[in-house]
């Protein structure tokens, strides 16, 4: 197969058949899996109106060959039963690409329902990833880049997208900054006034000290009612430059205090936002990410976006303005001793255009270093219990070698570039200060063009350049880190959730608890269903056991239920009510869950007892306890419900921290609870105290009951059984348990006889 299907006759022929001729293609990209991961051949591409997938199988015989082997002796052979499918790109939307091992899936959602469009392995997928940036600007704008542009980096349309992505990013990022405009003016005025004076001094302390006052030029202290009076034109001259110091501290203290303030508020809108955009992401998000690499893009990123912005943008137009106006003032005062200060000029310009593109390949594997280094760490720190219980510290220490290294390396390549750029400018300012005093002393001894004050103030102005120079050799790294942290932040903030609320969404304003679901299919891998056709009903106020295996899909099915993910097949109902087109915040309020993994916060218990009711009075707190039955430990506790607890509750027992989460669930006061193992983890006499308290928590509640301990679904008004991701018996506590060869028999079975044996002990 060709890469490029405007070459290619054989799917070029199939597509004319609905109309679709080459120069009607404005994108498309190879693509060689189908959905069930067999190798296939095929091609995505994209019109002015459509996006089409057109595919075909291989022949039996067919060879795939692999980056690295020799095809020239391999013989050709073109697919067959060639299929297109054509999606209309004005009901296309949320295109995204999920990537598995080895594999990848281009979905989205066509009409308002999840589709999965095509299928590739990573072979292709840089060249997807090119396609689908570009699609979503297509769609969103309805435009794609000029040919013209296109020319300009030789048909490299990856590299055209990494052009306008990092200026769409600077001017997105620049506009967190532009929020705070009168400080930013105040800010520029503070540059501008350093930059006068910067400009002043060397005409001060040079051609006006001694060319002017030193040398009792009349004609010029005329011009002031000075001639003649040279001891006063002098304490004039030191009172000015005294004055342009004060002026020049007053503008620094200004600028410090001002960049202060919009860099920490700037840097807190960007976290803000960083931060909302999470918890608005799907789980899907997280499964898959460290704590620790996302820490990283919320704290170390927005502060190197902060550094470029504040430290370097502003000065960008100031030491620019700077370099211009002095050189400017030189060539005034002599243009060929100006002209020997810049003749260098054009080899920085070009060091700087060949050094930049490494500056932004080493600030990516920094920061894929330093998420590595902090989510090791993260995941010790978190862990720490497990690992010092197993002995495991001198293997985590090992472990942690690896990516600090890695981390190591990466700041020491930055800092190599970096002094390279240093250096070169450096050299470049030397020679340029060597030849002006050369030149300079020349002129003035033999020739006589200038004064010694002028070349005072030349030798000023070259080197007052240094600055602006030394910045430029930096800048540039300031520029490639801020513009890649900003690209891994605008990532998460442009991710779209899978969850989403539709525009109108329906009130929950008095819910009944009734759940209907109609013939779901889920899983959380394309191809791999959990759950399969599943069909239930829950009434109002029904308490709903739910017994399987392990991986059964149980945990699956009332994490659907609350919604935590969408299912790919069927509806799920509430009150009559899809739960996609329920008000989420109307959903979590009425459907709370219990489940094992209970997360305790870092505070006090009174506030993770409140953490679903807010508003929620003390009184109402030590209510839900003592429902709870966590009143008597809590009491004993050093503060009582004002006893700060650590983060996931390691200063309590698990019966203890289970129970702060019943009495966090009984305050929510839900319409659906959903009691995920909540006795999993406990002892038997905790069990006990739980079990009562669970008693009062059900009562007027729709309840879904999920256990391996079968005893504690003896109360449910019903139960059923999933095994394999279906539902395969339903009915009573008695009346599964006496049905032969049954799953539930079977399970409750086992577990009296593993009782029976523990007691025998």
């Amino acid at each position: 197969m060709k890469n490029d299907l405007k070459n290619d006759k054989l799917y070029l022929e199939k597509i004319s058949e609905l109309g679709i001729k080459a120069e009607d293609i404005i994108l498309s990209s190879p693509i060689d899996l189908s959905f069930e991961g067999e190798y296939i051949s095929g091609y995505l591409f994209v019109t002015a109106d459509k996006v089409g997938v057109c595919t075909g199988k291989l022949p039996e015989n067919y060879t795939n060959c692999f980056k690295g082997i020799d095809t020239k002796d391999l013989e050709v052979l073109d697919p067959t039963d060639l299929e297109t499918v054509l999606y209309e790109n004005s009901k296309l939307a949320h295109l995204r690409v999920d990537t598995y091992i080895g594999s990848n899936v281009l979905s989205g959602e066509y009409d308002g329902v999840p589709v999965h469009i095509a299928a590739f392995s990573n072979h292709y997928q840089s060249e997807m990833n090119v396609l689908v940036r570009q699609l979503r600007t297509f769609l969103k704008e309805g435009t794609l880049p000029h040919e013209e542009e296109k020319d300009d980096v030789g048909d490299n349309e990856e590299e055209l997208v990494k052009k306008k992505s990092k200026r769409n990013i600077f001017m997105r990022t620049l506009k967190y900054f532009l929020r705070y405009k009168l400080q930013i003016c105040v800010l520029f005025l503070t540059y501008a006034t350093s930059a006068a004076v910067s400009i002043a001094w060397p005409y001060l302390t040079g051609t006006v000290l001694f060319d002017r006052i030193l040398a009792k030029d009349d004609s010029f202290l005329m011009r002031f009612g000075l001639a003649g009076k040279y001891t006063a034109a002098l304490l004039v001259v030191a009172l000015v430059m005294i004055g342009v110091r004060i002026i020049q501290a007053a503008s620094n203290f200004f600028q410090i205090f001002v960049m202060a303030k919009v860099a920490s508020s700037t840097v807190k809108d960007i976290k803000t936002d960083v931060f909302d955009a999470m918890s608005r992401l799907s789980l899907n998000f997280f499964v898959n990410k460290q704590t620790g690499g996302l820490m990283t893009r919320v704290l170390s990123d927005s502060e190197r976006v902060r550094e470029f912005f504040i430290d370097g943008l502003p000065m960008v137009f100031v030491h620019g303005a700077t370099i211009i106006i002095t050189f400017s003032v030189m060539f005034r005062l002599n243009w060929k001793m100006a002209l020997i200060a810049c003749i260098l000029l054009p080899l920085l310009v070009f060091m700087t255009v060949k050094l930049r593109p490494g500056l932004w390949t080493l600030s990516g594997k920094r920061h894929r270093a330093e998420k590595a280094v902090t989510g090791k760490a993260n995941d010790n720190l978190t862990g720490a219990r497990v690992v010092k219980a197993f002995g495991q510290q001198d293997s985590e220490i090992a472990k942690f070698v690896h990516p600090s290294n890695n981390l190591k390396d990466a700041e020491i390549n930055i800092v190599k570039l970096r002094n390279r750029f240093a250096i070169l400018y450096n050299m470049v300012q030397e020679v340029s200060s060597i030849w002006i005093w050369i030149v300079g002393v020349i002129f003035v001894l033999k020739t006589g063009e200038i004064e010694l004050g002028v070349l005072i103030t030349f030798v000023g102005y070259v080197m007052q350049l240094n600055g602006p120079m030394n910045f430029f050799s930096y800048v540039f790294r300031l520029w490639a880190e801020s513009i890649n942290s900003a690209e891994r932040l605008f990532e998460i903030i442009d991710a779209i959730p899978e969850i989403r609320e539709i525009d109108n969404p329906v009130r929950l304003d008095h819910p009944k608890g009734e759940i209907e679901l109609d013939n779901v299919t889920f899983g959380y891998r394309v191809g791999r269903p959990v759950l399969k056709n599943i069909n239930l009903h829950v009434k109002e106020g029904e308490m709903l056991g739910i017994v399987g295996r392990s991986g059964a899909g149980k945990s699956t099915l009332v994490n659907l239920i609350s919604r935590l993910y969408d299912v790919n097949e069927g509806e799920i109902k509430i009150d009559g009510s899809p739960v996609k087109n329920l008000a989420l915040a109307d959903l979590r309020r009425n459907v709370s869950m219990v489940s094992q993994d209970t997360y305790i916060f870092m505070g006090s218990v009174a506030k993770n007892i409140a953490y679903g009711n807010e508003n929620a009075t003390k009184a109402d707190i030590i209510r839900a306890a003592k429902l709870a039955s966590a009143h008597e430990f809590i009491s004993k506790l050093p503060d009582g419900y004002d006893t700060i607890i650590g983060a996931s509750g390691k200063d309590l027992s698990g019966g203890e921290k289970q129970r702060i989460s019943i009495a966090r669930a009984i305050l929510a006061d839900p319409k659906i609870l959903i009691l995920d193992e909540a006795t999993a983890s406990v002892d038997t006499e905790t069990e006990k105290a739980i079990q009562h308290s669970l008693k009062f928590l059900v009562q007027g509640r729709t309840t879904l009951s999920i256990a391996h301990r079968l005893s504690t679904l003896r109360d449910a008004d019903r139960l059923i059984v999933i095994d394999g991701g279906r539902i395969v018996e339903e009915g009573t506590w008695d009346s599964l348990q006496e049905k032969e060869g049954g799953i539930f028999k079977n399970l409750l079975d086992l577990q009296n006889k593993s009782l029976e044996q523990t007691a025998s002990f």
